[in-house]
């Protein structure tokens, strides 16, 4: 992993209590040889048994009351959305962007807003342009619009961005009808390459139906990504939607990615909620490794108990020495996720790395795990301790005599 130069500094809490000079004088008074003082050991933890969940949370279960006068709009189409999502689906023509975190269901949102558009207000699908970040994300939205529009979904435009860069041999075409597709839909705004953006809005006014999704905080950059900072400024009146309930991850998960990215967040007051309930699952498993063989043997025996429970490779992203990038694990979504070589010189404690942390966190839907050699990443100690299931060579702190010193 890099190592970015910007760097923040931990905050450093202030003591409780001072002692005044008279105290300190009278407390070294009351050494004595032979009391009890705290000295460091580690204790061999097992690690605990996965605790998966019978089923994987489905975002399309409507749990949260509607709005009033909002129980018979687009009925059918959205009857699997929650109540903001309802009601940001079905706002009509014209600039809006979805501003919320991993896990809330954007995606879902964007192909049900298409299919209502062209449905229930007559928008012409030929007209429609869906862009998203990676060629994963077009598939899915090709699929659901289909499995919701049937042969109508053929007429919409759905494209990843590399087919406007030139990365795939399709994007001269693709760049020569975006100019007339004016109902445009972006997934995942903040992504999106600035030279993108001019070429897909430069002939867009102000009041364009031009729909965005997307999670600031979620962009890999040290700055504000400049795709999300354009859109409000060309959209100025553009109407703001933010979702508040976490579908994906366990609370366990989404308060530590909360806690991690709080103090460097891009969304200033921005609160997400669990859907989920708070006692579901466990905590955050956190080896404590001897080496580096001890963290491997780890992963391996980790990897052989999800087998046991059914849960495939490919439900399982191994982040780290020996696995993938945060950036190739940024677009799927696992039922486990596991971080390996969270270390202080892997992941310290600046805004990049705080970013990533947050984003592969909020990437599990059913269990994270970290690994480490030593004590681990500084950004771990912003996490809430409560949170981790420790196992492993796991620190502890013993009481036990003095021993008498030479002078």
């Amino acid at each position: 992993m890099r190592r970015p130069d910007e760097r923040s500094r931990p905050q450093v809490a202030s003591p409780l209590f001072e002692l005044s000079a008279d105290m300190r004088t009278t407390a070294e008074r009351r050494r004595r040889p032979g009391r009890h003082h705290s000295r460091s050991a580690r204790e061999a933890v097992p690690m605990p048994e996965p605790v998966l969940t019978t089923t994987a949370p489905d975002p399309r279960q409507d749990s949260a009351p509607l709005l009033t006068g909002m129980a018979e709009v687009g009925a059918g189409l959205l009857d699997s959305l929650d109540a903001m999502q309802r009601v940001a689906a079905s706002a009509g023509p014209g600039p809006l962007l979805v501003n919320a975190a991993p896990g809330t269901g954007k995606t879902h949102l964007l192909i049900r807003r298409v299919a209502y558009l062209v449905q229930e207000l007559g928008v012409p699908a030929r007209q429609c342009l869906v862009v998203a970040a990676s060629a994963a994300g077009a598939a899915r939205i090709r699929r659901e619009l289909a499995e919701l529009l049937g042969d109508e979904a053929a007429r919409i435009t759905v494209a990843e961005f590399a087919d406007f860069t030139g990365e795939n041999s399709k994007g001269s075409s693709y760049r020569r009808v975006a100019p007339e597709l004016g109902h445009l839909f972006v997934d995942d705004l903040p992504r999106m390459p600035m030279r993108l953006y001019r070429q897909l809005m430069e002939q867009r006014r102000p009041g364009a139906d031009v729909t965005a999704t997307g999670d600031p905080d979620s962009a890999l950059c040290s700055g504000e990504p400049a795709a999300f900072k354009a859109f409000a400024d060309q959209f100025a009146q553009a109407h703001v939607v933010r979702l508040s309930r976490n579908h994906r991850s366990p609370a366990a998960v989404l308060v530590a990615s909360s806690q991690v990215i709080e103090p460097i967040s891009r969304v200033p007051g921005r609160l997400t909620q669990p859907q989920r309930p708070a006692l579901e699952g466990s905590g955050i498993g956190r080896c404590y490794a001897v080496d580096g063989d001890d963290e491997k043997r780890f992963v391996d025996d980790l990897i052989g108990r999800l087998d046991e429970f059914g849960v495939a490779d490919d439900e399982i992203a191994v982040i780290g020495p020996g696995g993938v990038s945060v950036a190739e694990a940024a677009d799927g979504e696992y039922r486990v996720v596991c971080l390996t070589g969270v270390t202080e010189e892997a992941w310290p404690n600046t805004a990049v790395a705080r970013r990533e942390l947050y984003v592969a966190l909020s990437r599990t839907r059913d269990l994270a795990y970290v690994s480490h050699t030593g004590l681990g990443s500084p950004l771990l100690a912003d996490v809430d301790q409560g949170l981790f299931s420790p196992f492993g060579m796991v620190p502890v702190t013993r009481s036990g005599p003095e021993q008498p010193r030479l002078l």
